[in-house]
This record gives C-alpha cells, structure tokens and sequence, in this order.
C-alpha cells in the first residue's frame, strides 16, 4: 500500500512537470546532522523507544525538471539508543535515500532504505533474529529559511527473513518518528 502511494506521488510530481529533466552537478559533502526520537508504532512483547545522532551527506548528483522540483539522493549515517521496557542497547545504521523537493519551497518528502546493526539481537522477550537488520522508511520535513529542519517518518527495520526460516514470523519494529536538524 504504502509502496503503491509513493509511486503514485512521485509519477504525479514528473508527469505535471515539463519532461526537460537536467542532471546537474550538485555539491556533495555533509549537509545535514540533527537528532531524532522514535517511539513504537505497532505491538510488541516489549515497548520501544529509540534515540539517535544522524548526518546526512549529500550525493553529487541532482535530477531537476525545469519547474524546479527534482530528486536528490543522499547517505545518512546514525548512531544511537534502542530502549525496551527492561534494556537499553547499542543501534546504528548506515543508509541512502531520496528527497522530492523544490528550492525556495519548505516541505519535501523523502524515502531511504538502510542496513541497522544493533550491540544485541535479543532485548527482553522481544527477539529481533540477528545484530543485523534492514530499514525502510518515509517521510515528511520542512526547512525553514535559516537552516532547521524539522520531520517525520514512519521507519521499519525487520530481518527481512533472512536469518529465519519461513515458517518464523519476522519480528520486525516499526517506529513513529520525529527529528530537528540543522542543515549547512
């Protein structure tokens, strides 16, 4: 659903533009750091909060239509805490993703995925598989004038049945997520 959605955006954002894409040079380097603050989105055997430090490093590449909007792809690094009812624990991930945005116009979505690595896989009652998990996220941010930036996104992160046999459930984690960062 939630795949189905984003196509249709992004199909109606190039359709309704002049079909004069340009690839630009964009300025690559670090762009972005800020915190962000998840808290669970969907049930678990335990409740989960999670913490973390980002950076976003801009990719030198820019699709731009002749309106002005266009998809920039950038990585992002984070670092942080993953708490459950009973235990605090080590996540940190290393990702890329899509921006859909317009210069001169605050808010933008964004889509990534990314690879998380956690200092357990097991916190509570509540086991996660492997150290090693897969994310996918969306969301939604605005940047003011001067520099912050503020968003949400609904992330996921599950083993992706990878480390299990098909006939386990897959006991991802979905997080409702909120974050304030300072772009450069």
């Amino acid at each position: 659903m939630a795949r189905d959605l984003i196509t249709l955006f992004l199909l109606f954002f190039l359709l309704s533009t002049p079909l004069q894409a340009i690839c630009a040079d964009a300025p690559a380097g670090w762009n972005e750091a800020g915190l962000r603050m998840g808290i669970q989105a969907s049930e678990k055997r335990a409740y989960f909060h999670q913490y973390e430090m980002f950076a976003v490093y801009g990719l030198p590449w820019d699709w731009r239509f002749s309106s002005g909007w266009g998809l920039a792809p950038q990585l992002s690094v984070s670092a942080g805490a993953l708490h459950s009812t009973r235990e605090t624990g080590f996540i940190g991930s290393v990702g890329t993703g899509l921006v859909l945005d317009k210069p001169q116009f605050g808010l933008a979505p964004e889509i990534g995925i990314n690879v998380n690595i956690m200092d357990r896989s097991r916190f509570g009652d509540q086991d996660f598989g492997s150290i090693l998990l897969y994310g996918a996220y969306i969301g939604l941010f605005y940047r003011f004038d001067r520099g912050l930036k503020i968003g949400y996104r609904l992330q996921h992160i599950s083993n992706g049945h990878i480390f299990y046999s098909a006939g386990t459930p897959n006991p991802g984690l979905d997080t409702h997520v909120i974050g304030v960062s300072w772009t450069f």
